[in-house]
């Protein structure tokens, strides 16, 4: 095996992970609107810093300040999916993505007579 080869073969030995906890939120039903703390977590082959950039309002872009950082809990409120992109600091590359699913929680025009005071989510 060349030297050559080994070294092209290392990037893609294992791509960049990125995964998110929980993925799905349901949406409350008076509000409509998805209120959750979600962590990103994500793995990297080589120590590098990255950005996390997503379409939500509050959070446009993020970033490691050293690559010892691998998780980044946010707080969401939202009424629809949030896309989350890791990016490379340097290279702007982007490594890997995952998004956060908003689900209504039924239709407005349906009320249960009683609400659970606690949630499963």
């Amino acid at each position: 095996m060349s030297m050559h080869a080994a070294a092209t073969d290392n990037t893609d030995e294992q791509a960049p992970t990125l995964s998110l906890s929980p993925e799905i939120c349901i949406t409350s039903e008076d509000e409509q609107t998805c209120d959750i703390e979600v962590t990103l977590e994500w793995q990297l082959l080589l120590n590098r810093t990255v950005c996390i950039i997503s379409d939500y309002k509050d959070l446009k872009k993020w970033c490691t300040s050293s690559p010892d950082i691998h998780s980044l809990t946010v707080n969401i409120k939202a009424d629809r999916d949030i896309q989350f992109v890791m990016i490379d600091k340097d290279t702007h590359k982007t490594l890997a993505g995952v998004k956060l699913k908003v689900t209504p929680a039924s239709s407005p025009q349906v009320r249960r007579r009683y609400r659970n005071p606690w949630s499963l989510f």
